[in-house]
């Protein structure tokens, strides 16, 4: 199994970064799993243009000289590709989400796309008031990301992190690293074999 870990915070040892830690070390349990992490924030990226959508049906997002096609390779390797966020407004941080908003790229003039069949997962951190869970917005828009794009949700894993404070989630971080055990097996979150 093949796992690509995309870091999307510009905190490189803050709360998501602790939970992807967990979870990659639960993914280190198996002896049949490769992992490849990268930080979005270490890599050039730019934002859809003009006439974006046109270009992606002519296939001509090479255009634009960016980290892009790099990243596009190493996705295109991965049998799962999991996100790591803190979550700013309901949604993946800045750069994570320009990350994502490329993806585009990735659709064929027929629809299909070059993702299809690859797993999706989610760990996210957030301070959210305790009126809703800041991250089931976040879940629902990339379970339905990956439906869209022929991709399989793997599930998420989230916490609520103390803003301004120590954080210190051991049920969390224990969750990660189960959540990591599972998808270096191709299993999703609530244990099915998925991949």
């Amino acid at each position: 199994m093949n796992i690509l870990t995309v870091h999307g915070s510009p905190d490189t040892e803050g709360n998501s970064a602790k939970l992807l830690t967990a979870c990659i070390n639960g993914m280190k349990k198996s002896q049949e799993v490769e992992i490849e992490s990268i930080q979005v924030y270490d890599y050039k990226i730019e934002a859809v243009w003009k006439d974006y959508f046109a270009d992606v049906m002519k296939k001509q997002t090479v255009k634009i000289k960016d980290d892009m096609p790099l990243l596009k390779n190493k996705m295109l390797k991965a049998d799962i590709i999991l996100l790591a966020s803190p979550i700013y407004w309901y949604q993946l941080s800045g750069k994570l989400k320009l990350f994502v908003d490329r993806w585009t790229d990735f659709i064929n003039p027929d629809f299909s796309t070059q993702l299809k069949g690859k797993g999706l997962a989610l760990l996210s951190t957030h301070g959210g008031s305790h009126l809703m869970n800041g991250s089931d917005y976040l879940q629902l828009a990339m379970c339905a990301t990956a439906d869209f794009l022929g991709m399989t949700w793997m599930g998420a894993v989230d916490c609520r992190a103390k803003m301004h404070a120590e954080w210190d989630d051991g049920l969390s971080v224990e969750q990660a690293k189960l959540f990591g055990e599972k998808l270096s097996r191709g299993v999703n979150l609530i244990g099915q074999k998925v991949l």
